[in-house]
């Protein structure tokens, strides 16, 4: 019994070891696919990335991704309402166009989203 309680501590400690390092890397491949994702579909009205190959093609554009992100009211579970409800009162109020996300897509903007705040490389 103890051998199997002791076991069961040090298997909790390996994997609790691994997890923050499986986290980081799942995080780095959620933000990746944002990015993707942004340029193919963002970047068409908001300035998404340094690396965006053109211009936004409304003009004047909407708000860059940082600008979005970094108002006070911005949080995760707003971001996600927003994405997830294509036809909800804020949605509504918007210029945002009505599309339907997979919440593996809203996951990825998200996880982009947040890693771009707070670029100044970005138009305001």
């Amino acid at each position: 019994m103890r051998t199997s309680a002791l076991l069961s501590f040090v298997l909790a400690l390996v994997f609790g070891a691994i997890t923050p390092t499986n986290a980081q890397e799942t995080k780095s491949e959620l933000v990746a696919a944002g990015h993707d994702f942004a340029l193919k579909i963002c970047a068409k009205c908001h300035e998404v990335a340094t690396d965006q190959g053109s211009a936004p093609i409304m003009q004047p554009p909407a708000p860059s991704l940082p600008v979005i992100v970094a108002r006070p009211d911005i949080t995760e579970a707003s971001l996600r309402s927003f994405l997830a409800n294509p036809h909800g009162d804020t949605r509504r109020n918007s210029n945002m166009p009505s599309f339907l996300l997979s919440d593996f897509q809203i996951k990825q903007i998200i996880a982009y989203l947040f890693s771009v705040k707070g670029n100044k490389n970005l138009r305001d």
